[in-house]
Formats: structure tokens, C-alpha cells, sequence
């Protein structure tokens, strides 16, 4: 059963937030407060570029011609 392309989105989005969360509250409790942040951001950004580059950037938004 293939997934949809919602669904897809979703995952990427989910986890793209949620684990670097989780690593981030996972470090910050090991007193690597700044790692922790560092590893959120790359993770949280990252996963805005990954959207961006395979949903976003192929669509066609212009106006009328």
C-alpha cells in the first residue's frame, strides 16, 4: 500500500519537529544545553528546506498572464 502524498508530508513534517524536539529535551537534561538547541534548529530547519525542495518548489504559483 503505497502512501499518499498528504500522508507523506505529514510524516515529514511530524518528525521533522518532533525528533529533533525530543533530542534537544534529551540533551538539555544531559546538560548540553547548547548542543541541544544547535541540534533542534538544524533538525527543524532542515526539515523546512527538505519541504520546501520536494513539495513547494516544484509548484507553479504565478498569476495571470
Amino acid at each position: 500500500m503505497a502512501l499518499s502524498e498528504r500522508v507523506k508530508f505529514a510524516l515529514v513534517l511530524s518528525a521533522g519537529i518532533v525528533l529533533p524536539g525530543l533530542a534537544d529535551y534529551a540533551l538539555a537534561q544531559a546538560g548540553y544545553d547548547l548542543l541541544g538547541s544547535f541540534v533542534w534548529a538544524t533538525g527543524y530547519f532542515g526539515t523546512m528546506i527538505l519541504i520546501w525542495y520536494v513539495w513547494l518548489r516544484p509548484l507553479d504559483i504565478t498569476g495571470p498572464s
